[in-house]
């Protein structure tokens, strides 16, 4: 099947639903719907597939392992402010529904769903798209990190050279919703070895490094911040590309 970067005019929908017959019953639905579909069972699944693509649509499921949907559904409102997000839950309650729409979603819905009405509701928000001119508008407008030619790019294009290590760190830091721990990233930056060839010293001189050229990249730069005696954190959002 060709993916979604191969089909430009083909609505892509990107579905994060650990339920695997849910997955696999709705991603059926939607395909023949006419949408290029992908799935994903949990928050780091729904990072690795967006490094490579931007959807349309992004359906998301509240209850994930790890990160829950109402976390990610903020850092895709942030990341990605014009993409069309459409929670769908189990959970009934109105604190819920009303917990879903302040974090960014479009749309609420509750399971089960008709499949004609899941389907209305994308054309909708395609629709909307259209209308207000942002169909071909959804690459994020933050800060983004290059992987393959390891470079970190700023929402103005500047771009800033990184060497593997520090952009191995950004990744684990940007991937992390809240904040990294110091074992989190020298796990990561040291590889199969990890404390052996990697320590807490070390992860101390690259951030340290890193904050330096940060520091002297842009007036408004990101910042990576200490949490005292836990780890670091970003202070923006930074999504990861894999080009």
């Amino acid at each position: 099947m060709p993916s979604p970067e191969q089909m430009p005019n083909v609505p892509s929908v990107l579905l994060v639903e650990d339920n695997l017959r849910v997955s696999d019953e709705l991603a059926l639905v939607l395909e023949t719907g006419g949408y290029n579909t992908r799935c994903a069972n949990d928050g780091e699944h729904m990072r690795s597939l967006l490094a490579s693509y931007t959807p349309n649509v992004v359906i998301l499921d509240l209850n994930l392992p790890g990160e829950d949907g109402i976390s990610l559904c903020k850092w895709l409102r942030y990341v990605y402010p014009n993409i069309g997000i459409v929670m769908l839950t189990a959970r009934v309650m109105g604190s819920d529904r009303t917990e879903g729409y302040q974090a960014g979603a479009d749309v609420y819905l509750t399971k089960p769903t008709r499949s004609e009405e899941v389907l209305a509701v994308i054309r909708n928000l395609l629709r909307r798209s259209e209308k207000s001119g942002t169909t071909e508008k959804n690459e994020p407008s933050c800060w983004s990190l290059h992987l393959k030619s390891m470079c970190l790019i700023s929402p103005e294009s500047d771009v800033l050279s990184l060497t593997p290590k520090e952009t191995v760190a950004l990744k684990t830091l940007a991937q992390s919703l809240s904040h990294c721990t110091y074992n989190d990233l020298i796990d990561k930056l040291g590889g199969e070895t990890s404390h052996l060839s990697f320590d807490k010293v070390r992860l101390e001189v690259l951030i340290s490094r890193l904050r330096t050229k940060l520091f002297n990249f842009k007036e408004q730069s990101i910042e990576i911040k200490t949490i005292h005696r836990t780890g670091y954190r970003l202070t923006k959002a930074l999504v990861v590309r894999e080009r």
